[in-house]
Order: C-alpha cells, then structure tokens, then sequence
C-alpha cells in the first residue's frame, strides 16, 4: 500500500501529522531522542502524569 492511499482530509490530522513529522526531523528521526525530549517536556509540564492501569490476565 503507497502512502498516500488513506490520506485524510481532516485539517486536524493533517497539523498533527506536519507537527510530528517537523518534531522527529529536528531531532533527526531518532526515537531514543524524540522520547527523551517528550519525556522533558511532560515534565516541565507541570501536569500529573499517570501510568496506564495493569491488565490482569484472565484464565
């Protein structure tokens, strides 16, 4: 499937799309780093942050 086959036409998706693209290209497309600096920000945020609940497995 190319890329462009489920291309939306949702303006939001399509800025939230430019701003992640932009965001890991300033960090040179390097997950360890665009982690690190979504990590520092979160911080700096000043909002709780919470972990997701664990799932108990169900036999």
């Amino acid at each position: 499937m190319k890329k462009n086959d489920k291309e939306t036409t949702d303006e939001i998706i399509h800025e939230t799309r430019k701003i992640k693209e932009a965001l890991a290209k300033s960090r040179g497309f390097d997950i360890d780093r665009i982690l690190k600096d979504a990590r520092l920000r979160q911080g700096k945020s000043g909002r709780k942050i919470l972990s997701p609940p664990v799932q108990q497995l169900i036999d």
